[in-house]
């Protein structure tokens, strides 16, 4: 049984334990094991359930944004459905169909998977998928109405529906938004938000009960995390529109159909941005001297100046090497084979303190997951991985974001970036015992294959135990 509490920061859920306000959870903590994990880049929904339900990072499987761009198929043809996507809205239902045929999902690997609430669907037949129906009209009043606990609270009643009704299950994987909703239009502190985690805390109680009486939840593996965590926003600078500003016209979501554009830009989290050049022949990715001349010195280091912008990154000339910048210089990050380097060139963007030499990626994880950039070297290597990463990615600085543009309702809280209080999660699991390490959410999915006696598959996750 997965619960995923969306938007879900492990600072305030540990505290709302500690005060008694989420008894359920604190009884798994008690028993289990409560610890905090990293998400992926970028940390927004929908790429960030990729880890635990396939084991893989987004730039693996190609689902770079909540929003991503395709040079290549754009410069084929601009009437091409490959050519980008946002998946906030009706290309939602594209997902499932984005995603890789070789990289199965828990759905398809647990035998009886029910889902609630969770766009990643391929496989599940619709009398498992509890949330499906009134989905988009009970979403769109949430939305504009910021009205969002009757979601949680109508997914709950489903899933009991499905017990109460003798249904026996393999997988049970269940989505809470209302911590993110409210986190985004109030705050992560605000009595709503905390009246969120509550509600997830009681459904836990609930459904917990019931399986005790059936004499099931001893035979149950319970784990609870997030996807990202997430900081206020007070100042948004529209990427897009800055882009346009600077000479370098750009496409974005909703203004997808501008005539001759010059670059193209997508936003996830609000925090996370990508850039693709099109000014330029052909249809690959740009590495830095091409980009330089593209982009413009000029115009990258306007960019860097501005107060919303935290870092950019892009790629290297050298295969497998990522350059970082910001207004503590720049460093270049190689990957070679399993190993993976942060050097210095100019200054130390990361805050790392000094520069690393890892053998593995577990240990380029141990050696940065207490630094302000949790996983930093391995998530950047995974997400320029995908063409569909852009040819610079930026990350904003806490209190800004990087849309303002069609953004109703106003975002007040934002995510998607390399901040610690976006990259680190809660993990609750009622189990004790498991590896201490750091852990990813990438781990939870050959964790569960493991625990049920399947088979585990190669990628990004380990089990953790």
């Amino acid at each position: 049984m997965f619960y995923l509490v969306d938007g879900a920061r492990p600072d305030i859920l540990s505290g709302l334990v500690a005060g008694g306000l989420l008894p359920n959870f604190a009884r798994i903590a008690e028993e289990g094991t409560y610890r905090t994990a990293t998400s992926c880049f970028p940390s927004t929904t929908g790429p960030a359930y990729l880890p635990f339900l396939t084991g893989h990072f987004p730039g693996t499987i190609g689902i770079t944004g909540i929003r991503w761009f395709d040079k290549t198929e754009f410069k084929k043809s601009r009437v091409n459905r490959y050519a980008m996507r946002s998946y906030c809205g009706p290309e939602a239902a594209l997902f499932n169909t984005d995603m890789p045929d070789d990289k199965p999902t828990l759905f398809e690997l647990m035998g009886r998977a029910y889902n609630l609430y969770n766009m990643i669907t391929r496989s599940v037949p619709d009398e498992f998928d509890l949330g499906k129906k009134g989905k988009k009209l009970l979403y769109t009043r949430a939305h504009f109405l910021k009205r969002h606990h009757p979601v949680d609270l109508q997914g709950h009643q489903r899933m009991m529906d499905m017990l109460r009704s003798g249904n026996d299950f393999d997988f049970l994987f269940s989505v809470f938004p209302s911590v993110d909703w409210d986190s985004h239009y109030y705050h992560y502190r605000d009595n709503r938000t905390v009246e969120a985690y509550k509600i997830a805390d009681q459904s836990l109680g609930e459904v917990r009960e019931f399986l005790e009486k059936k004499g099931w939840w001893k035979d149950t593996l319970f784990v609870l995390t997030s996807d990202h965590g997430l900081t206020p926003t007070h100042s948004h600078l529209d990427l897009g529109d800055w882009m346009t500003a600077h000479d370098l016209k750009s496409v974005y979501y909703p203004v997808i159909w501008k005539r001759a554009p010059k670059s193209a830009v997508m936003i996830s989290g609000n925090s996370f941005g990508s850039i693709h050049l099109l000014n330029h022949q052909g249809a690959h990715v740009l590495r830095e001297q091409e980009l330089k001349q593209c982009f413009g010195d000029e115009r990258m280091k306007a960019l860097l100046g501005e107060d919303a912008v935290n870092f950019i990154a892009y790629r290297g000339e050298e295969e497998n090497s990522f350059y970082v910048e910001n207004d503590n210089g720049r460093a270049c990050i190689r990957k070679s084979k399993a190993a993976y380097s942060y050097h210095a060139d100019s200054g130390d963007p990361f805050s790392l303190g000094n520069d690393l030499i890892t053998k593995t990626h577990r240990e380029a994880l141990e050696s940065t997951f207490d630094s302000p950039y949790p996983d930093a070297l391995v998530q950047i290597a995974q997400l320029f991985q995908s063409r569909r990463a852009g040819d610079v990615v930026v990350g904003a600085k806490r209190g800004f974001d990087l849309r303002d543009f069609w953004e109703y309702p106003e975002h007040r809280g934002s995510h998607g970036s390399l901040d610690k209080d976006h990259m680190l999660v809660p993990l609750l699991y009622n189990q004790r015992g498991w590896a201490s390490h750091p852990a990813r959410t990438a781990d939870i999915f050959n964790t569960i294959l493991k625990w049920s006696g399947r088979k585990v598959i190669s990628g990004e996750g380990e089990s953790l135990f």
